[in-house]
C-alpha cells in the first residue's frame, strides 16, 4: 500500500446556518453558529486516513487555540503531523461559511498560517519520503509556489500527483502539465479550459491538451465525470437529502486518492467516491461529516451505483 501526502491548507470553520442568503446591504438572522476543523487540505487528510491509506499532512497552523485544536483533529483521525509547521507570528486560517436552508454553502477564507507555507518547506517534507505507489494531492489554499514543488516532487519521484485546482485562479493552468490527475467541479473545468457555457466535454478535452493525464470533474448532485487513460464514464449520484455541501468535495477527492494509494482499480475508485461525497453532504460540518471506509463500502454494496459512458469529444 501506497501513502498519501496532502499539501495544502488546515484551517477553522465558523459556521453560521440561516435561512436564506442575505441580499448585499440585508441583514437576516441566522440559525445556530458552530466551529468545525476545516481547509480543504486538512479536509482531504482526514477523508483519505478515514478511507485507510497512511497519510502525511504537510501545511502551516499558527500557535492560537484554533490552531492548537486543528492540529489534535488531524492526529486524532491518524494523520501524520510531523511536516505541518507551527508558526508564532501569524494565527491559523479561519473561514467564515453561511449555510443556507438549502444546503448550499457561501465561503469567506482568511489563509493566515496557510499563506506563509514555502517551496522549501515542501520539499524538505517530501525529499526522501515518496516514490511510486504513493500519491501527493494538493490544492489552491496554500501559495502556488508550494503547490508547484508538491506537484514537481511528486513527478519526479514516479508518486502519483493530484492537483485539486480550488479555488480557481489563472495562474493553476501553468501546473496543469505537472498533474498526473487533475480533480475540478463542473466551473472549475470551464475556467481553467477558458470554454465558458461550452459542454463540460469540451473542457475536458483542452484539459488533456495541456498535459493532464486524467481528468475528474465534479457534477454535484449529478455525480462524476471521469476521463482517464483507459477511457471515459460518469458515474451519477445518488438522490440524499442535503444538509450541507461545505465537504462533499473534499470527502470525494480524499475517497480518490486514499484508493488509488491502495491500488483499487479506477471504476471501484469512482463508485466510492461518489459515495463519499454523497455521505459528507447528509451531514453538517466539514470534517464531522467525512465518512469512514466502512460506510462508503455499506452504501456501496446497499446502493450500488451503475457507470454510464460519457458523450465523446466533439
Amino acid at each position: 500500500m501506497g501513502s498519501v501526502y496532502v499539501v495544502g491548507s488546515v484551517n477553522t470553520d465558523l459556521v453560521v446556518r440561516a435561512p436564506r442568503f442575505p441580499a448585499p446591504g440585508e441583514t437576516v438572522g441566522g440559525e445556530t453558529f458552530a466551529t468545525y476543523g476545516g481547509g480543504k487540505g486538512a479536509n482531504q487528510a482526514i477523508a483519505a486516513a478515514r478511507m485507510g491509506a497512511p497519510v502525511v499532512m504537510v501545511g502551516a497552523v499558527g500557535d492560537d487555540p484554533y490552531s492548537v485544536q486543528r492540529l489534535a483533529d488531524l492526529a486524532g483521525s491518524g494523520v501524520d503531523i510531523e511536516s505541518v509547521a507551527r508558526r508564532a507570528e501569524v494565527p491559523g486560517g479561519v473561514a467564515l461559511i453561511l449555510v443556507a436552508q438549502s444546503g448550499e454553502n457561501a465561503i469567506t477564507i482568511v489563509p493566515g498560517a496557510n499563506g506563509t507555507l514555502t517551496a522549501e518547506e515542501v520539499e524538505v517534507a517530501l525529499a526522501g519520503r515518496i516514490g511510486p505507489g504513493d500519491v501527493v494531492c494538493t490544492q489552491l489554499e496554500v501559495p502556488i509556489a508550494a503547490v508547484r514543488a508538491a506537484l514537481s516532487a511528486a513527478r519526479a519521484a514516479g508518486a502519483t500527483a493530484v492537483l485539486n485546482a480550488t479555488p480557481f485562479m489563472p495562474e493553476a493552468r501553468a501546473l496543469l502539465e505537472l498533474a498526473d490527475i487533475l480533480v475540478v467541479n463542473n466551473l472549475e473545468a470551464r475556467q481553467l479550459a477558458g470554454t465558458g457555457d461550452a459542454p463540460i466535454e469540451r473542457a475536458v478535452e483542452r484539459l488533456h491538451r495541456h498535459g493532464v493525464g486524467a481528468v475528474v470533474v465534479t457534477l454535484g448532485a449529478g455525480g462524476a465525470l471521469f476521463s482517464i487513460p483507459a477511457g471515459r464514464f460518469r458515474v451519477p449520484a445518488p438522490a440524499v437529502d442535503v444538509v450541507d455541501t461545505t465537504a462533499a468535495g473534499d470527502a470525494f477527492i480524499g475517497a480518490l486518492v486514499s484508493l488509488l494509494a491502495q491500488g483499487l482499480d479506477w471504476m471501484s475508485i469512482a463508485e466510492r467516491a461518489v459515495w463519499a461525497g454523497a455521505l459528507a453532504v447528509q451531514r453538517a460540518g466539514a470534517q464531522p461529516s467525512l465518512p469512514l471506509r466502512s460506510e462508503v463500502e455499506q452504501a456501496t454494496r446497499a446502493w450500488p451505483l451503475t457507470r454510464e459512458p460519457a458523450p465523446p469529444f466533439e
